[in-house]
Parts: structure tokens; sequence; C-alpha cells
């Protein structure tokens, strides 16, 4: 299950974001800090128009897209390192996701009080930031003093250590690939990628901002989202011309926060009854999707026919591809591409999924 956790400062709009995005459960708002205690959590489907459209022409009415699930974590405060706030419970929910969405105030209602004199999405950033990486230093001087390690995975931390205490993030840290999977093995919070987001007044829907601290940065007008949300599509459609947008931003930080997650999306239309993405880590192979949809398809893996879906959309149908020699012929070993349409064949009775 792909986890992409919303942080950020307490009445940064989290939970509204939140509730933006997903169908249900929704999430409690309130203008005061930590309205958000538990955290809370539902699942988004991941816009995919190829996949419809791999269904249309195969005439296919059961569609499955992919879906990745938002985690509302509760706001943190300059301490949480240290457990002030709900600082170790903030920590600990970051822990489980694959992708940090890190939400950043730019909107100013004054009937939202935030926990600073002033607005300022950089020093906002600065203290989550900079918790996460305090937070890092304790586990890791723990690691370094309390556990048995080699000398070889001592040097890594030690590394990671001088690097936390210069300022650097541990996704900063250059690490040797045969030593990486020591490195993800100590799970850090800021070897985690981010995306950030800013929460925008309506005023700012159509001069957003584009860049923070020099990096791309999604915008969002969270309540104006989660106000849609409630609403009848058509409705949702009328809003969205009069502010002059083709589409709403939920639908682009959902896809963005896909992407950013480094993964690929492969499809199947097993039997002609269901067209379904599923999605995979970049660089996978062949019997590691055969896996992914059932372990008896890896263990009875024979080969696998593919083809791109946008080709396959072109030339009209799975049937056509075959008579025209375009479906390629591949072993366990063939690497995955994004949009690969995928049929194995399995040693189970010649079944053809």
């Amino acid at each position: 299950m792909l986890k992409v956790g919303i942080v950020g400062l307490p009445n940064a709009g989290k939970s509204t974001l939140f509730n933006a995005l997903v169908v249900k459960p929704k999430a409690s708002t309130a203008p005061y800090p930590f309205t958000t205690i538990e955290k809370n959590t539902g699942a988004v489907t991941v816009p995919d128009e190829l996949l419809f459209q791999l269904a249309k022409i195969e005439n296919i009415s059961k569609v499955t897209p992919t879906t990745i699930t938002f985690i509302d974590i509760a706001g943190l405060i300059k301490g949480a390192s240290v457990g002030e706030g709900l600082g170790n419970q903030f920590l600990h929910h970051i822990r489980e996701v694959d992708l940090i969405l890190h939400l950043l105030r730019f909107f100013k209602n004054p009937d939202i009080p935030h926990i600073h004199p002033h607005i300022d999405p950089e020093e906002d950033a600065e203290i989550v930031n900079e918790e996460l990486l305090l937070a890092d230093l304790q586990s890791l001087e723990k690691k370094i003093t309390k556990e048995k390690i080699i000398a070889e995975e001592k040097q890594i931390l030690k590394k990671l250590i001088d690097s936390l205490n210069q300022g650097k993030m541990a996704y900063q840290v250059a690490i040797e690939d045969k030593k990486k999977d020591f490195f993800q093995s100590l799970n850090l919070l800021t070897a985690k990628k981010q995306l950030y987001v800013a929460n925008i007044d309506e005023k700012d829907l159509k001069n957003p901002p584009k860049t923070f601290k020099g990096k791309p940065i999604l915008s969002i007008c969270a309540k104006l989202e989660a106000d849609l949300a409630e609403l009848p599509w058509v409705e949702q459609q009328r809003f969205l011309k009069e502010y002059g947008l083709s589409k709403s931003a939920k639908e682009n930080i959902i896809l963005e926060s896909y992407r950013a997650l480094e993964i690929i999306t492969f499809y199947t239309i097993a039997k002609r009854t269901e067209a379904k993405a599923w999605p995979l880590k970049k660089g996978a192979k062949a019997i590691e999707a055969a896996a992914k949809i059932h372990t008896d398809f890896a263990k009875h893996f024979v080969k696998v026919e593919t083809i791109n879906a946008e080709e396959l959309i072109k030339i009209g149908s799975w049937q056509k591809a075959h008579q025209e020699g375009k479906i390629i012929l591949a072993g366990k070993d063939y690497l995955l591409k994004d949009k690969d349409v995928l049929e194995f064949k399995v040693a189970m009775k010649s079944s053809l999924v």
C-alpha cells in the first residue's frame, strides 16, 4: 500500500486538504491547533484516462484504478523531536509513510490563528524540517551507542550524524549502492522525499506561487477544494469554470504524489472482464509484476505478452495488435516500462491473465 503523509504546522490546513482529497472518511476541522490528534487515513483513486480507454476498446465494464493512501498527521510545533505538543506521535506516523506532502500556510485568514505572530512559509518549513532532522539525530546516536553493529555500518552512521549536524537532510548524503540496503533499513525521516504544497487564498488562484526555496511547489486552496468535494460533479465543473480552472487542484496533487513515489503503472485486461492498473517500483521485472497479481503467477511463470497502452489504444484491440505483430513475447527478466499492458502465460491449465 502506497502511503502519503500530509505534514505541517498546526492550522496549516492539513485536515481540510485531507477532506478535499478523499471521499471518506472525513477529518474534523476547527480554527485552533491540534484538531487532529489521531491520524486520519483515506484511500484515493489515481486519475488514469489510459485505463478507461483500454476498457473502452476491449468493451470491459469493470475498471479498477490504482489507489494511494493519504494520512492526515497531527501538526507539530518546535520541540516535537523531544516530545513537545504531539511530537512523538507525529514523528511515529511519518515513519510509516512513503512520501511527505509538506503543506505550508500561505493563506491569511485572520479567523484562523497561526501559532506564530506572523505567517512565514519559509520559517514554517524550517521548523518542520529541523524537527525531522533532530529526531533522526537522536535515532542514529542511540543506534551507534547502544546496538551491536559492524564497522562498516558504524562508518555509515557516523557519516550520517556528521552530515545531519551540518544541517543536511539524509537524502542529501551520498551513500554507496552496496550500502543502501542498510541506509534504507534506518527508515530516516529526512531520507523521505517531500512535495511542498502551498495552501493559498481564493484570490490567489489565478496567480499561485510556482516555486519555493528554488524548487517547484504545488498550490491549492484547500478550503475551496474541500467545499467542492461536497458538491455534485456538474456543480463542481461550474465553480471551476468561474475560477478559470480546467480541473481541480486536488487531481494535480494526487497525480504528482503518485509520480513522486517513483513507481510505474502497468495494466492487465484479464480475460476481458476487468481492466486494472497496478503500481510497481521502477526497475521491476516481469516476474515481480506476476507476483504482484498472484504468488502462483510468479511460481508458474512461463512468458509474458506486452505492449504499450497508448500503442494498443491506437491499434484498437489486443486481437488486432496480435494480428499486426505488435505484441512482444518476453521472459521473467523483462524490464517493465511505464504503461505496459501485460498478459501472463502461466503453467496452470494453460491459464492466460
